[in-house]
């Protein structure tokens, strides 16, 4: 009896052990991440800073991705990523709560979807990024956290930027690529996908609609050589009864276009690109302009990166009480050790124009103390320096 029992036992171990293997023949999963810190010294928003911070050149995240062969040419494909501060081990990039009747956390807050891939592109569901969060062809930061465009577009409250704000949940996406065009499109439901939420009042009286957080992008670039040019196009619905930062936004669709170019010269790399928001924040009349241009410039297996930009923010009633013309530059030099690893340091500084604490309440940047100052108070630049390594594996 003890015998068969060893045989049953043996058999089972062998059956499971077989099993990871059978699972590898017929898909792959392929555990990934980035792991950035940087030291960085100097003033934010007129404030001393300095110590340890994340993600200057990238943002620090693990991940898992894979697929599986279908047959005919068609695989399943599923992508679940995290992002996390290193210096402190915390989860990040959440987008937060859209109105007043969603809340909740995220585990995976960076991307989690689904789908389907073959010759006609890729088609998934799910937290996905939208068309404008990729614009590092156009950007002589790469994209980068202390890239102006990278500062200017979130201080704009605009969806075309490499930030959360271009991290969309409950999305429909496609991706495809032909020769030297690419086209991306995608269709995000928000987080409110019924009328359940009609029982509720909002805090202007108005009734809830489940298609009032909708969002939609659009997406055309062309990649051939040292030239690469994009243009892209998003669309984010607002009502007056979505509350974001504790007050009521507009009930406009905020509306977005971005074109961008590249060249590489081989001596040097120009960048840059120019964007538009229209009824930012669904608020009529809120619009947002923004352009940027730079350079990169190879030095042996470094380069040295310099982007400018500036945005204009138009005067509105409850957001700002002037308009504003805020500006930032940002110079860096980055250094490849390998091919996963990459040293890097720079300067940023970040002109806010007289913005004063009340508006940069009312844009987002900053919470109700605002930050021990007065409110009628300016904001005073940024002047920061850092010095980093980001790591791939």
């Amino acid at each position: 009896m003890k015998k068969v029992q060893k045989k049953l036992i043996a058999l089972a171990v062998a059956s499971l052990a077989s099993a990871p293997l059978w699972a590898q023949q017929s898909s792959s999963i392929q555990l990934y991440g980035v792991a950035d810190a940087f030291l960085k010294y100097g003033q934010w928003m007129g404030d001393d800073t300095s110590g340890v911070d994340d993600g200057s050149l990238n943002g620090s995240r693990v991940g898992f991705r894979g697929e599986e062969a279908l047959g005919s040419g068609l695989k399943a494909v599923f992508v679940l990523e995290q992002g996390f501060n290193i210096d402190n081990g915390e989860s990040c990039c959440m987008s937060g709560a859209d109105d007043a009747y969603n809340g909740g956390s995220q585990t995976f807050t960076r991307q989690a979807y689904v789908g389907l891939k073959g010759s006609f592109g890729q088609v998934a569901l799910g937290r996905q990024y939208a068309p404008g969060y990729f614009i590092y062809a156009y950007d002589a930061l790469l994209s980068a956290t202390p890239s102006p465009q990278s500062w200017l577009s979130l201080l704009g409250n605009l969806t075309i930027t490499p930030n959360s704000p271009a991290r969309w949940n409950n999305a429909v996406a496609y991706d495809g690529v032909f020769q030297s065009v690419s086209l991306s499109a995608i269709y995000s439901a928000g987080n409110r996908e019924s009328d359940s939420g009609k029982n509720l009042l909002s805090p202007n009286g108005k009734r809830v609609d489940y298609d009032d957080d909708d969002k939609y992008g659009l997406a055309l670039r062309y990649d051939n050589g040292p030239l690469k040019v994009g243009a892209i196009y998003h669309g984010i619905k607002y009502s007056g009864q979505n509350v974001v930062d504790g007050y009521a936004k507009g009930d406009d669709t905020q509306k977005e276009w971005f074109l961008g170019a590249s060249y590489n010269f081989g001596m040097a790399t120009l960048a840059g690109s120019y964007q538009q928001g229209r009824d930012v924040m669904g608020l009529n009349g809120f619009d947002v302009d923004l352009w940027q241009v730079g350079v990169i410039v190879p030095v042996g297996v470094g380069n040295i990166h310099f982007s400018y930009g500036q945005a204009d923010l138009d005067k509105v009633d409850n957001v700002l009480s002037r308009d504003v013309k805020p500006k930032s530059f940002t110079v860096a030099y980055t250094h490849a050790f390998s091919k996963r690893t990459t040293g890097y340091l720079g300067y940023n500084k970040i002109d806010y124009d007289d913005l004063t604490w009340n508006d940069a309440f009312n844009l987002g940047q900053t919470d109700s103390s605002f930050n021990g100052h007065s409110g009628t108070g300016k904001v005073d630049d940024t002047d920061l320096f850092f010095v980093g390594m980001s790591h791939s594996f």
